[in-house]
């Protein structure tokens, strides 16, 4: 059995740190996975507090609640406790993959052949 676990690490400052709060406030509301996708994409407009909200909009979220939760930065003590325990595992950059405790890699193709490894399939 696996577990996927996404972990935010903050690596390019206050736009990210932005980024990755909008994205959990997002998931209150169930679009965590459509915040993470939009910023991966690269969509620097989106980086700001009015590209965030109107996204929010565009998705139909409650404005006014996921203005509060940016505001109250709710899950900023979230955010700081996995950016010290990625510092403290020597994570120096994502993606970073681990299965059972030991970093695999961040390659696609170097990632699948350590879990096959891992898992006695080679």
């Amino acid at each position: 059995m696996a577990k996927f676990e996404y972990r935010h690490f903050i690596i390019f400052g206050p736009q990210s740190e932005f980024a990755a709060l909008a994205t959990e406030c997002a998931g209150d509301q169930g679009h965590w996975w459509d915040f993470h996708d939009e910023y991966m994409s690269g969509n620097a407009v989106r980086y700001t507090r009015r590209g965030a909200l109107e996204f929010a909009a565009d998705l139909g979220m409650d404005g006014e609640e996921f203005t509060q939760c940016l505001d109250d930065q709710r899950h900023l003590d979230r955010l700081e406790r996995m950016q010290v325990e990625a510092f403290e595992r020597g994570i120096q950059g994502t993606p970073t993959v681990t299965v059972n405790g030991e970093r695999v890699g961040n390659s696609p193709t170097t990632v699948i052949r350590r879990v096959r490894e891992l898992a006695g399939l080679e």
